[in-house]
Order: structure tokens, then C-alpha cells, then sequence
């Protein structure tokens, strides 16, 4: 494990859970794998400290567990998991824009506390069923500031069991949420050494799996059982609430209202707005449920944001809209990250498999209120009418010219003049969407960093995306920024020509900027002093004299990602070790806010003088948190993106 990350990573625990941990955690770091006896040994703290230290490590599932039958258990750091302490935010706000602020404050608790039983969320949240309220109308319970709080968390986002069991689902459907098992809490190596073991056992009696044929019977046979497995720690909508004893309805009036529009839309909401935001009804989660958050899907969701937001840079926010709906289409189906469990013969470069989806599954995605058409000429959406019985009158001419095309003649009632809940008003206007996000598309398939990409022949309506060769502009394009904003625009020229040419001497490299060659040197030197860019060494004869000497200039990509990435480690953990260092300067007034009898009350209980250095204070501290935030994404895109990386592997 490299130094800056082991260093940024007993950071985040000294930061998240205290002293106590944050020496476990370092031991483990030191010592590597340990029972727990070992493990007292070495930190010099007695055994009941260290079992209340490893037992909150492991609520947070910053360490792994492993124990074979009659054998002591050992334990080792979770490197991915304690690095994503960091991450938290981002996550948070990632589901708050996708699925609401109810979700999101979930998300946020869950995260706080590693894993939660569904029963024990609801008790913390203190949720009783409509049923049981008054007409289904929520109420606060006689709570201030909206109630009371778990974990520091206010629960006034959640107002009823139903809502939290609907976003409970619909995080689960999403993959942002996943049940826990034993399986969690096992190193991969241990858990990749039990499935080898489990199929030479059942598959191979004579324990032989040496020759090409074998190897590759050995290999369909494991991927074989961890797909068995994971899809046994799978959620379902089907065996997963079916073990509940009830269901939560909505009360009567609020189900008559949104029938018609719930059968209009084929039995379901729009989407996944729906799911979140409209529809509360369903079945319950069974109480015993453990549930975490699935970094590695979190992961293909910043990384959609990403792309969708290097999208607006270069083609408008109206088609990056449309973007990330492909993009959140195609990550049901996209295979994680850092999921091991591939398909035999495929290969990740492969254009052919990625997946596809269809242009009626990007629309659900969409805002159905959202005009698609209005930055393209011709394709506008909106209707300009005079007033309201116009529209109407419009809608219903334009449904009548529709089911006349189709022979049928079309009788009016007061229900066919209200809209869908799709926002379609007849075939036609279905249509002109679906051509509008095609024209989209089309617009993204155009451009020169390939966004996307049609499937098949012309005219087919499944689009795919390259991912890996988006991933890896993404990388450049930050490598880029990052050169340009510490050596300056010359320096990037050089590196840009370098990169598309490959090794160059300097009259080669000086000939390509249009740069005279002692200012080329000069960049050069530069460059390799800080290890962006390598010299590789040709002598013309035995003597290797600098005089009889070539050398040949490269840029080593992955080594500047590297050296960039540990740089970005390094710069966080300053960071983050700066606060408490701020913190100790206004000790004194943040003492005093956070007494009970002031808390709270800060503008009656606050002189004008500590005001303003609480506020100071406060900004600060979330000027630091921010960068870190900041400096994760870079983390993300230049380590977790591309899958490849597995230095967080135990």
C-alpha cells in the first residue's frame, strides 16, 4: 500500500471515528493480517478496548474478517472502504439530485453508520404506517426544526413509513443500496481462495487443473459460482418483500386521485422520478434486512456525471440532459467497476460488448415537461396557442388526425382532454420526442470525442457508449488542465505533441511547437525534473559519450496518472489535517456555541465579535471539506473509472 494513501486513509478514521480506532486501523496498517490477541499486542491497549475498537471498525466495514472452522479470526484493513469515507459527500449529493432530498438523507445516515436493518431505520426515524396517522396526515410529533434527530441527522425528511420504505426500494432497484451478508465481511482474496477451493472440490476430484483445457473448465466454473452467489446477495423485488407480513397503502383519496394516471402509464410511475417522488404504495421490507451502500455502483454513477458534464462543455446543457439519461440508462446494465465476475471471451475494449439501449428507454429518464426540441430548428414541442380552450381543442384535433390515419373514428369524452402522465398527447407527439432525443443523439454521435454511438446498422434506434475510450479522454483531458495550470500552455503544447507523436528528439519536438531549441531544453528539463515526461537513452557507439549520444523525449502516461495521483492523496490528507489545526484557533467560541444552554440560541447567546469568528470558522471548514471533495473527483476519475486499478484490493 502506497505511503500517501495509508497515510490519507488513518486520516479519515482519526477524522470519523476517533483515537481509538484510527490506532487499530494504523496497527493493522503496520502489522498486516492479525488475530485480535496479536492485534493488542501490538497497539499496547488492553483486550477489551481493542474488541470495542475492532467491533466499530467492522460496523463500518473498515476492516475485514476472515475465521475457518476451529481457527481464530484475522482481521486486515479495508483500504477501499476507509478511502471512501471521503467520498461521502459527493454520494449524497448524487442521490439528492437523482432521486430527491428523502433519499439522499437515507443515503447520508446509512453512510454514517456502514449498515442498518430496515426495522432499525424506521425506529430511529420513529415511522408509524398512514394507517395508523391521522388520515394519512403527517405530523411532526410536537418536534422542533423538524424532529427529532439520528445520528446528527434531522428526520424531517422522511415524513411516513411508506415514503421510506418507497425510497428504500427504489435505492435498491437503483443498486445504490444492497443487502449485506457474511460474504461483506471476508477479504476478496479469502472469498476468491473459497471459490477456487468449493469448485476443485465438487469439479475437480483428482485436484488437477494445470493444461489450457482444464484452466479454462476452472475459470467458467468460478465465475460460474460467483454469479450464484451474487445474485443469491441480490435484491428482488419478487423473494425480497414477499417475507413481509404487510403491506404500506396510501390512503383512499390519494389513491383515487392518481388512479387513472398510474393505469395510463402502464401500472407504473414515470420512470424513476416516480419511484421516489409520487408512488408510495407497495409492499414492506422485511425488518431483518441489512442494507449498505454499493461504492462500486456509486462509482458508475460519478462517472456518468462526469462525462455528462464534459457533454455540456462542448454541445449545450439541453443535450447533455439527454446524454445522462443514456448514461443512466446504460448503468443497469453496464458491469461494475471492479466486479471481477466478467463473461468468458469478452473483452473490455471491445465495441461489441457494450451494452445498448433503446431511444424509448432514454425517454423515461427524461423530464416529461422538458422541451427537447427547443435547441433544435424545427423540432420545438410547444404548442403556441391562444388560451386554454385552444389547447385543448388542438390536442383533440391532433389525436383525431392520428386515429383517423388509423380508420378508426374517435368519440369524445371530458377524460380524453386531459394529458397522459407521460405529457403525450396522442401518437404524434410521442413520435416528435422520440426524434428529438434521436436528433440529440445524433448531435453527440457527431462530435469529435464520439459521446456515443449507434448501434448496428443506420437508422437503428439502440445507442451504446465506448466507456473505456471516454474514460481514458476524461483522463487526458485532466492531465491537461492539471500541466497547463502548474507549467503553463507551453509546456501542455509539448506534452500534447509528444503524446500524439510519440518519442522525438528536440529538434524533432522543437520543429513540431515552432519553439527555438534552447527554450524546447529548457521545457524539457522541466518536465522531467517533476516526471512528466522521460528521456530515453541511445548511444551511437560503445563510448556513450553525451556528444554521440540520441535521446528520445516520450511522455509516460500512466506514470504522470500516478504521479498526479499520489500527488492528489498527499494534498488531501493536508487537508484534511489542517481543520483540526483551524479548529484549535477558535477553540474558545466554538466551545461556547456548542454548549447546551447556547446551542441554538448563537444571535441571542453571541457577542458580535464571536459571531463573526464562528462564521470564520464555519467557512473555513467547509473551504477544506469542499477541496477534499473536490480533489476525490480527481481520485475517481484518474484510479476507479476505468476499473483497472486494483492497489485497493486486499
Amino acid at each position: 500500500m502506497a505511503q500517501n494513501l495509508a497515510e490519507l486513509c488513518e486520516t479519515l478514521v482519526l477524522k470519523n471515528m476517533g483515537e481509538l480506532s484510527a490506532q487499530i486501523f494504523a496497527t493493522l496498517t503496520e502489522h498486516g493480517r492479525q488475530t485480535i490477541h496479536a492485534l493488542a499486542e501490538h497497539a499496547g491497549l488492553p483486550m477489551r478496548r481493542v474488541r470495542a475498537a475492532v467491533g466499530s471498525l467492522m460496523e463500518e466495514q473498515l476492516i475485514h474478517q476472515y475465521a475457518e472452522e476451529g481457527a481464530p479470526s484475522y482481521y486486515s484493513n479495508n483500504w477501499r472502504n476507509a478511502y471512501n469515507l471521503v467520498r461521502h459527500t459527493n454520494i449524497v449529493d448524487l442521490v439528492n439530485d437523482r432521486h430527491g432530498e428523502r433519499a439522499g438523507h437515507i443515503v447520508g445516515n446509512i453512510l454514517q453508520l456502514g449498515h442498518a436493518r430496515v426495522g432499525d431505520l424506521a425506529d430511529a426515524y420513529e415511522l408509524l404506517p398512514v394507517s395508523k396517522r391521522d388520515g394519512g396526515v403527517d405530523t411532526d410529533n410536537g418536534m422542533s426544526n423538524g424532529g427529532a434527530k439520528t445520528n446528527g441527522a434531522a428526520a424531517s425528511h422522511v415524513g411516513s413509513a411508506s415514503e421510506c420504505h418507497s425510497s428504500l426500494r427504489a435505492l435498491l432497484r437503483a443498486g445504490i443500496l444492497v443487502k449485506v451478508g457474511m460474504r461483506a465481511y471476508m477479504p476478496p482474496s479469502d472469498l476468491q481462495e473459497q471459490i477456487d477451493e468449493a469448485v476443485i472440490s465438487e469439479q475437480f476430484p483428482d485436484r488437477k487443473v494445470t493444461g489450457p483445457k482444464k484452466q479454462y473448465e476452472f475459470k467458467l466454473a468460478t465465475n460460474s459460482l460467483k454469479r450464484k452467489w451474487r445474485d443469491e446477495d441480490a435484491y428482488s423485488d419478487l423473494k425480497d418483500v414477499s417475507s413481509s407480513r404487510g403491506a404500506i397503502k396510501r390512503p383512499a383519496d390519494h389513491f383515487m386521485n392518481n388512479n387513472k394516471r398510474i393505469k395510463v402509464n402502464g401500472d407504473s410511475g414515470n420512470g424513476m422520478h416516480a419511484a421516489v417522488n409520487g408512488e408510495h404504495s407497495g409492499p414492506k421490507l422485511p425488518d431483518d434486512m441489512v442494507v449498505r451502500i454499493d461504492f462500486t455502483r456509486c462509482t458508475l454513477a460519478l462517472r456518468s456525471r462526469q462525462l455528462q458534464q464534459l457533454a455540456k462543455r462542448f454541445c449545450g446543457g439541453l443535450t447533455a440532459t439527454v446524454y445522462g439519461a443514456l448514461l443512466q440508462t446504460l448503468e443497469g446494465k453496464v458491469r461494475a467497476v471492479h466486479d471481477d465476475v466478467a463473461a468468458e471471451n469478452s473483452d473490455d475494449d471491445d465495441e461489441s460488448s457494450l451494452p445498448v439501449c433503446t431511444v424509448s428507454e432514454v425517454a423515461e429518464f427524461l423530464d416529461p415537461s422538458l422541451d427537447l426540441g427547443a435547441s433544435i430548428k424545427g423540432l420545438s414541442t410547444e404548442k403556441k396557442v391562444l388560451n386554454g380552450a385552444g389547447k385543448k381543442g388542438k390536442m383533440r384535433h391532433a389525436q383525431d388526425d392520428d386515429f383517423a390515419e388509423l380508420g378508426i373514428k374517435r368519440e369524445h369524452s371530458d377524460s380524453d382532454e386531459e394529458p397522459t402522465t407521460n405529457g403525450y398527447s396522442g401518437y404524434r407527439d410521442r413520435a416528435k420526442r422520440i426524434a428529438a432525443i434521436e436528433a440529440h443523439l445524433s448531435l453527440l454521435e457527431e462530435h469529435s470525442k464520439h459521446f456515443c454511438k449507434r448501434h448496428r446498422a443506420h437508422g437503428s434506434n439502440e445507442w451504446r457508449v465506448n466507456f473505456p475510450a471516454l474514460t481514458t479522454t476524461l483522463i487526458e483531458a485532466e492531465l491537461d488542465a492539471t500541466i497547463q495550470a502548474r507549467y503553463g500552455r507551453i509546456a501542455l503544447r509539448v506534452v500534447r505533441l509528444l503524446r500524439a507523436k510519440g518519442k522525438l528528439e528536440e529538434k524533432q519536438v522543437a520543429t513540431g511547437a515552432m519553439m527555438r531549441i534552447k527554450d524546447v531544453r529548457a521545457v524539457l528539463t522541466e518536465l522531467q525534473f517533476h516526471g512528466i515526461l522521460e528521456a530515453q537513452e541511445l548511444p551511437k557507439d560503445n563510448a556513450r559519450q553525451p556528444s554521440r549520444t540520441l535521446y528520445l523525449w516520450y511522455c509516460d502516461t500512466k506514470r504522470a496518472q500516478q504521479l498526479i495521483l499520489q500527488q492528489t492523496y498527499r494534498a488531501m490528507t493536508r487537508s484534511l489535517q489542517r481543520i483540526p489545526v483551524e479548529r484549535e484557533n477558535y477553540r474558545t467560541v466554538i466551545e461556547k456555541a456548542e454548549r447546551t444552554d447556547v446551542k441554538g440560541h448563537e444571535q441571542e447567546k453571541l457577542e458580535q465579535p464571536e459571531k463573526q469568528a464562528l462564521r470564520e470558522w464555519r467557512e473555513t471548514e467547509e473551504r477544506l471539506l469542499a477541496q477534499s471533495a473536490r480533489m476525490d473527483e480527481m481520485v475517481a476519475l484518474l484510479r476507479d473509472f476505468s476499473g483497472k486499478d486494483t492497489s485497493l484490493t486486499a
